[in-house]
C-alpha cells in the first residue's frame, strides 16, 4: 500500500484529497499543527478509515516538528511515496498597509512550509530513487490578483520551485508538479487574514472586490475536484509541470497570461473584479 502525507489535512482540499486517495486504497497521513484543537476530525478519519488515515501534528512553520513528523510516518510506513503541500493561508490587503509580520508569516507558511517539508522528506525519496511531490499552487500564481498580491508572490514562488525540483530531480526518478486551483468550495477565503485600515485610501476598491470574491466564492467547484485531480497524477507515468483547475473562464488565465499584452491583462482583471473605475 503507497503512503501519501498530506500537510493541512484537517480541512478542505487537504481533507477532501486525504479521504479520496484512502478510498483508492492509499495509507495516508496527514497533518495538523495540533491534534487536541483538531480532536473531533481526528478522530472522525480515525472511526472512518483506521490506520489507513492517521492525522500526525507537524507544524510547518517549525523545522524540528517538521522533521519530528516526517520521521515518525517513515517508522510507522516504512516511506513515503508521494507527498502533497497543501498547507497555505490568505492575505487580503494593500501593498502600502500590509504590515511586515504579516507578510512573513505569508511567505513561511506558502513557500518555506513547503520547502521545509519537501527538504525533510527528499532523502527517503531520493534513497528510494522514485516518489511524487505535488504542490497546491493556485491561478494567482501565474495572475497577479490586486489585493492578494502577497498571496500571489508566495504562489508565484511556489511555481519557481516546481520548476526547479522537476530539473534537480529528474535524475532521481522523482516527479513533480503543481496544481493551480481557482475557486474552490473551502472555508479558505473566510479565514482570510484581512487587513484593510479604516480609514484606508485603498478601501473603496478593496471591499468592492472582497464583495466580487465572496459571489465568486459562492460558485465555486467542489474540493473533491482538486482531489480527482491529484489522484490523476499520482497514476500518470510522466506528469506535466502545471495542471489547472478552475471555471472555464478562470482557467483561461494561466493559458493567456504569458502571451498577452501586460496593459490588457491589467485591464481585464480589473475588470473581472469590478475595480476599474
Amino acid at each position: 500500500m503507497k503512503c501519501v502525507l498530506i500537510t493541512g489535512a484537517s480541512s478542505g482540499i487537504g481533507w477532501a484529497t486525504a479521504q479520496f486517495l484512502v478510498k483508492k486504497g492509499y495509507r495516508v497521513f496527514g497533518t495538523t499543527r495540533s491534534l487536541l484543537n483538531r480532536s473531533s476530525v481526528v478522530k472522525e478519519a480515525n472511526d472512518r478509515y483506521g490506520d489507513r488515515f492517521q492525522f500526525i501534528e507537524m507544524d510547518i512553520e517549525q523545522r524540528d516538528s517538521v522533521r519530528r513528523g516526517v520521521d515518525s510516518v517513515v517508522q510507522k510506513a516504512g516511506g513515503i511515496d508521494a507527498l502533497i503541500c497543501n498547507a497555505g493561508n490568505l492575505l487580503f490587503g494593500s501593498i502600502e498597509e500590509m504590515p511586515e509580520d504579516l507578510l512573513i508569516k505569508q511567505f513561511n507558511v506558502n513557500v518555506f512550509g513547503h520547502l521545509r517539508t519537501i527538504q525533510a522528506v527528499l532523502p527517503y525519496m531520493r534513497e528510494r530513487r522514485s516518489g511524487n511531490i505535488i504542490l497546491i499552487s493556485s491561478i494567482a500564481g501565474s495572475l497577479v490578483i490586486p489585493y492578494q498580491v502577497h498571496y500571489s508572490a508566495s504562489k508565484y514562488a511556489v511555481e519557481a520551485f516546481t520548476e526547479g525540483l522537476r530539473q534537480e530531480l529528474h535524475g532521481f526518478g522523482i516527479k513533480v508538479s503543481a496544481i493551480r486551483p481557482g475557486y474552490i468550495e473551502t472555508e479558505f477565503d473566510a479565514g482570510a487574514i484581512k487587513h484593510v485600515p479604516g480609514n484606508s485610501p485603498y478601501r473603496k476598491w478593496s471591499d468592492i472586490m472582497w464583495v466580487e470574491i465572496t459571489k465568486l466564492a459562492q460558485k465555486a467547484l467542489p474540493t473533491v475536484t482538486v482531489a480527482e485531480q491529484v489522484y490523476r497524477i499520482l497514476k500518470k507515468r510522466n506528469p506535466k509541470s502545471f495542471y489547472t483547475v478552475a471555471s472555464f473562464v478562470e482557467s483561461l488565465g494561466p493559458f493567456l497570461a504569458p502571451v498577452m499584452p501586460h496593459a490588457l491583462k491589467e485591464k481585464l482583471i480589473r475588470m473581472f473584479y469590478r475595480i476599474d473605475s
